[in-house]
C-alpha cells in the first residue's frame, strides 16, 4: 500500500507524464500537418481508400490543381513581407516573407534577394513548394532563373511517391533532382516510421523515377538490419536495371531455396531476367528469361534453366544416364500487316520429373502430362484462311507414350460472310503428316469438306440449313497393323438449326428486368461409312456437355466421320437488366434424341451405341451483382438416375478485397467398370482481411472419394502503411502426373513448402513465389487488386 504522504506527489507525477505525452502527440501531429499529412479522421469518407486507412492518413498536395503552363522560368517574381528595404539591387525582407514565381512558392521569416543575379536566401522555418514537392528547412539559398535551391536541416515530401525524408543538407538541381547529404527516406507515414533508409548521400531523380544511395543502412523499427554500400530503388513503376530482392523458401523437394534475380532493362523493346538459384539438396540452378517486342514479328519470350548436376536427383534416380537438369521455352505471337499471324509455343525439359522437382511456385505445372511444341503461320485473307502448323509433344509421364507429331499440317478454309438469306459456300481442305518416335502406325491424311449453308435471321429467331460432304483418305506406313495402307471414307451431312426468342418485362427487388425464353432445336443426319481400317492420329470422343448438343460431330480431330440421325432440344432463359443490359441469370437445359444407333466408334472393335437418348445437360450462371458469381453444370442420366458429371462454383469478392470461393466437381465414367473410380473433389479458398492490416488466407482441394486433402495451403499477411509480409505453408500429394492418387497406398508421399514474402513499399521485396501460389490456389486472386 502507498503511504498517504506519498500519494499526492505520485499523482502529480502521473498527471505531469500524461501532459507530456499529450504534448508530444500534439507535436507529432503538428509536424505531420506541416508535411501536408492529413489524418484519416480529417479525410472525407469518400477519399478514405485502403492505403489511407492503413497509414492513418495521406498526403494532400495544396498545389495539385496548379496550372502546369504557369512555369516559374517564364513568370515574374512576386515578393511580400512585413518590412522591406531596397539598397541598389539588393532587397531585404523581414517578417513573413512570401515569394511566388509561377507555380513555385517560397515562404520564411527573413529574406535577401539580389535582383541583378536573381538569387537570394530565406531563413527562419522556410517552405519551398512546387506541385508534388515540398521542401522545408531552417535556411535556403535559391536561384530564380534555374530553380536551384540549397536547404540546411531540411525535411521533404514527394506527394505522388508517398515518400518523405530529411537531410542535414539538401540540394535541388535545376532539373528537379534532389541531392541529399546525411539523410533518410521512408515510405511510411511521417508520424509512424516503421522503416527508413539512412545514407551518407541519396540522389532522387524524379524525371527518371530513380533513387540512388551510397553508404546506406536499412532501419526497421529504428534498428539497423542491412548495410548497402550502394543501392538503387524505383520512385515509380518504370523498368530499371538492377538487383531484385531475393526469393527465400524451404521445400521438402530440396531444402533451403534461395533465388536472387538480376533484371536487365536493355532497351525499350527488350529486357532480360537472370536468376541464380541455390537449392540446398540439389545445387545451383541458372534461370534466364528474355522478352523482345518487334514491330514485324510481334512479342517474343525466350528462356530456360540449367543445372549442371542435381545431387538429389542423382541419388534418387541412379539409373538416369545424366543428372543435369534443364528447361527451354520459346513463346511468340505476331500479326504482320494485319494478314500474317504467327505463333510459337515451345517447351522442353530434360526429364519427366523436372517440374515436380524444381517448380515450386505453380502447382498446375506439376500436374502436366505433356509439353506442347507448336509453330504456326496463318494467312488471313478476305475470303481465305490458310494455315501451316508444326506440332509435337513431350510426354511427362513414364507410362504415357508420346503423342503423334504433325510435321506439317496445312489447312485452307473459305471464309464466307454468312449474310442472312444468302447461300454461303463451305470449303475446307487439310493435309496432315503424322509421325512418331514409337512403333505405331504413321502416315499422311487428307481431309476435305464442301457444301453450303443458308442462314436466315429475324428479330424473333433464326434458322440455319447446312449441307456438306466430308471425305477422308490416308497413305499409311502400318506394317500390316490395320490391314489397309490406303483407307478412305466419305459421308454426307445435313443439319437444320433453329431457335426462337421470346421476351417479357418483369422486375425483381424493384429492378426492371427483361426475361427471355429461347427454345432451340437442332436436327442432324449424316451417312455411315466403314472406318474400321482407319488409324486414330488426333481424335477423341468429346466430353458430353450442354454445348455438345449443337455440334455436328461427337469427335475431336479428323479421324472419324461420325454417323448420326438425331434431334437435339434445348431451352435457355435469361434475366437481363433493362437499364444497362447486364445479364443477371442464364439457365439452359437440353437433351439429344437418337433416331438410330451410332455405329462409328473411336475403337472399331467397340459395339454400336444404341441408347435412344443422351444424358440431360444443364448449365446455370447467376451474377446478381458485380461481387457474387454462381455457376454450375450438370449431366444427368434419366435412364439410370445417376448424375454422371456435375460442378458448382461460387465466388464472392467484397469491397475490402475479401475473396471467398467454394466449389464442387463430380465425374462418373460413363462405362463404369471395377477398375474405374468416381472423381469427386471439393475446393475451398479465401483471402480475408481481418482488419486494415492483418489478413489470413487459405485453400483446400479435397478428394471426397479419398477423404483427404490433395493440396492445402494456409497463410497470414501483415500489411502496414509502408511494408507487407506474408507467410505461407503448403502441402500437396506427390503422385505421377497421369495417375489418380491411390489414397490407400501407405507409401503415398506428401510434400510441403514454406514460403515467406517481404515487401518494403517503394523499395521492392523478396518472395515473389508466394504471389504465384496465391494466384494459383485462390481463384480470382490478382496481386494488382490487393
Amino acid at each position: 500500500m502507498i503511504p498517504p504522504s506519498q500519494t499526492p506527489q505520485r499523482s502529480r507525477l502521473r498527471h505531469f507524464a500524461i501532459v507530456l505525452g499529450l504534448l508530444a502527440m500534439g507535436a507529432l501531429a503538428d509536424d505531420a500537418k506541416e508535411l501536408d499529412w492529413v489524418s484519416t479522421g480529417e479525410t472525407p469518407e469518400a477519399e478514405r481508400d485502403a492505403q489511407c486507412l492503413r497509414c492513418g492518413g495521406h498526403y494532400v498536395d495544396p498545389l495539385a490543381e496548379s496550372d502546369p503552363d504557369d512555369r516559374p522560368e517564364i513568370s515574374d517574381i512576386r515578393a511580400r513581407a512585413t518590412e522591406s528595404e531596397l539598397q541598389g539591387d539588393d532587397v531585404y525582407l523581414r517578417g513573413g516573407v512570401s515569394v511566388d514565381q509561377g507555380y513555385r512558392q517560397l515562404r520564411g521569416e527573413d529574406g535577401y534577394f539580389d535582383r541583378a543575379e536573381r538569387e537570394g536566401t530565406v531563413s527562419g522555418g522556410i517552405t519551398l513548394r512546387e506541385p508534388g514537392v515540398l521542401l522545408r528547412g531552417e535556411e535556403a539559398s535559391y536561384s530564380a532563373n534555374s530553380g536551384e535551391a540549397s536547404i540546411r536541416d531540411s525535411e521533404f515530401v514527394l506527394h505522388e511517391q508517398h515518400l518523405n525524408g530529411s537531410a542535414a543538407q539538401l540540394r535541388r538541381a535545376a532539373d528537379g533532382t534532389l541531392y541529399i547529404h546525411d539523410g533518410r527516406v521512408s515510405y511510411c507515414a511521417p508520424d509512424d516510421e516503421e522503416w527508413a533508409m539512412r545514407a551518407d548521400s541519396i540522389k532522387l531523380d524524379l524525371v527518371e523515377g530513380l533513387g540512388t544511395a551510397t553508404g546506406a543502412k536499412l532501419d526497421v523499427a529504428g534498428v539497423p538490419v542491412l548495410y548497402l554500400p550502394w543501392v538503387r530503388f524505383p520512385l515509380d513503376d518504370r523498368r530499371r536495371t538492377g538487383l531484385l530482392w531475393p526469393d527465400i523458401s524451404s521445400d521438402s523437394n530440396g531444402g533451403l531455396d534461395l533465388a536472387v534475380p538480376v533484371y536487365l532493362n536493355l532497351a525499350p523493346n527488350y529486357d532480360a531476367l537472370y536468376t541464380p538459384r541455390y537449392i540446398q539438396e540439389r545445387g545451383l540452378n541458372h534461370e534466364i528469361a528474355t522478352r523482345y517486342l518487334s514491330r514485324n514479328t510481334g512479342m517474343w519470350s525466350v528462356g530456360g534453366t540449367w543445372m549442371g548436376s542435381d545431387d538429389r536427383y542423382a541419388r534418387e534416380r541412379p539409373d538416369a544416364s545424366d543428372d543435369s537438369r534443364w528447361l527451354a521455352n520459346v513463346r511468340q505471337n505476331g500479326l504482320f500487316e494485319q494478314r500474317w499471324r504467327s505463333r510459337i509455343d515451345y517447351s522442353r525439359v530434360s526429364d519427366v520429373d523436372y517440374f515436380k522437382d524444381l517448380n515450386t511456385s505453380n502447382l498446375d505445372t506439376k500436374r502436366q502430362t505433356s509439353l506442347l511444341q507448336l509453330g504456326s503461320l496463318d494467312y488471313l485473307g478476305d475470303q481465305w484462311l490458310i494455315g501451316l502448323e508444326l506440332q509435337e509433344f513431350q510426354s511427362l509421364a513414364d507410362d504415357l507414350d508420346n503423342d503423334y507429331q504433325k510435321l506439317p499440317q496445312i489447312t485452307a478454309r473459305y471464309r464466307s460472310e454468312n449474310t442472312p438469306f444468302n447461300i454461303a459456300p463451305i470449303f475446307l481442305s487439310q493435309y496432315s503428316y503424322f509421325d512418331s518416335n514409337d512403333d505405331v502406325v504413321t502416315g499422311q491424311r487428307v481431309y476435305m469438306e464442301g457444301g453450303a449453308v443458308y442462314p436466315m435471321l429475324w428479330q424473333y429467331g433464326f434458322l440455319n440449313t447446312t449441307a456438306k460432304y466430308r471425305y477422308l483418305e490416308y497413305e499409311l506406313t502400318d506394317d500390316g497393323q490395320l490391314g489397309n495402307d490406303s483407307p478412305s471414307a466419305g459421308s454426307a451431312l445435313a443439319s437444320l438449326d433453329g431457335g426462337l426468342f421470346f421476351e417479357r418485362s418483369t422486375s425483381l427487388a424493384g429492378k426492371p428486368l427483361l426475361q427471355t425464353l429461347e427454345p432451340r432445336a437442332y436436327y442432324l443426319i449424316s451417312e455411315y461409312d466403314d472406318q474400321s481400317t482407319q488409324p486414330d492420329f488426333d481424335s477423341a470422343e468429346l466430353t458430353f456437355t450442354y454445348n455438345q448438343l449443337f455440334r455436328d460431330t461427337r469427335f475431336s480431330g479428323r479421324d472419324r466421320l461420325d454417323d448420326a440421325n438425331r434431334l437435339s432440344l434445348g431451352l435457355t432463359t435469361r434475366y437481363i437488366s433493362a437499364e444497362d443490359g447486364r445479364e443477371y441469370l442464364s439457365a439452359s437445359v437440353g437433351q439429344i434424341f437418337y433416331l438410330r444407333d451410332r455405329r462409328v466408334r473411336l475403337n472399331p472393335e467397340d459395339t454400336a451405341l444404341d441408347q435412344s437418348s443422351s444424358e440431360m445437360a444443364g448449365e446455370v450462371n447467376f451474377t446478381p451483382n458485380k461481387r457474387l458469381n454462381l455457376r454450375s453444370s450438370l449431366v444427368w442420366d434419366p435412364d439410370s438416375g445417376n448424375m454422371n458429371a456435375g460442378s458448382a462454383y461460387a465466388s464472392y469478392q467484397r469491397a475490402d478485397n475479401a475473396l471467398f470461393n467454394v466449389g464442387y466437381s463430380y465425374r462418373r465414367p460413363v462405362n463404369l467398370v471395377d477398375s474405374d473410380t468416381v472423381t469427386e473433389q471439393a475446393h475451398l479458398s479465401a483471402y480475408y482481411p481481418v482488419n486494415n492490416r492483418w489478413s489470413v488466407f487459405g485453400a483446400v482441394n479435397f478428394s471426397v472419394e479419398g477423404s483427404t486433402s490433395v493440396e492445402d495451403m494456409v497463410g497470414i499477411e501483415y500489411d502496414s502503411c509502408c511494408w507487407r509480409v506474408r507467410l505461407l505453408y503448403l502441402r500437396y500429394i506427390d503422385t505421377a502426373s497421369s495417375q489418380d492418387p491411390d489414397f490407400t497406398d501407405p507409401s503415398l508421399e506428401r510434400r510441403y513448402s514454406t514460403q515467406v514474402q517481404v515487401l518494403l513499399k517503394g523499395m521492392g521485396g523478396f518472395g515473389s513465389r508466394v504471389t504465384d501460389l496465391l494466384e494459383d490456389m485462390i481463384r480470382g486472386f490478382d496481386e494488382r487488386d490487393y
